[in-house]
């Protein structure tokens, strides 16, 4: 379980830059190992998650810490989990803001900033990918995707 004391890990992501997505980062990554990020815009950031074969619920924890990032699991070419914009609701403007400049409508944001969600894995595809959406200045996230129980 992620908690705020998570926040000094922040300074721990390995990361690789996408050579054809500049903007974006790719980690890779094992089930049961956090992700963490703190910093500039990152929009998005994919994570590709190593699960295994077997099968089970998979659980996804977070924490955007205030900064509103948006969490969402993509397995077997599906979003089989959106956690929309999480963190303080007072950035709602901010927001709106870095969305629309991106082309993007606006979306609110759901507080706590921290939270899980799950999703059946039901197949031996074993690679899952996070996508982390970060569109605000000096944001910080950490999340985990749990291997299949």
């Amino acid at each position: 379980m992620l908690t705020n004391d998570s926040w000094g890990d922040l300074q721990n992501l390995k990361s690789i830059q996408n050579v054809a997505a500049p903007d974006c980062l790719v980690d890779q990554v094992a089930c049961g190992a956090s992700s963490s990020f703190s910093g500039g815009q990152q929009f998005p950031t994919y994570l590709n998650v190593n699960l295994g074969t077997d099968t089970g619920v998979v659980t996804l924890d977070f924490n955007a810490y205030g900064i509103p990032d948006k969490f969402e699991v993509w397995f077997d070419g599906n979003k089989v989990i959106d956690t929309g914009y999480r963190g303080d609701t007072i950035y709602q403007t901010q927001l709106d803001t870095a969305l629309a400049e991106r082309g993007l409508p606006s979306e609110t944001i759901i507080s706590p900033p921290n939270g899980t969600a799950t999703f059946n894995k039901t197949t031996s595809t074993q690679t899952a990918q996070i996508r982390v959406y970060a569109p605000m200045s000096g944001t910080g996230w950490i999340t985990e995707l749990s291997c299949p129980v």
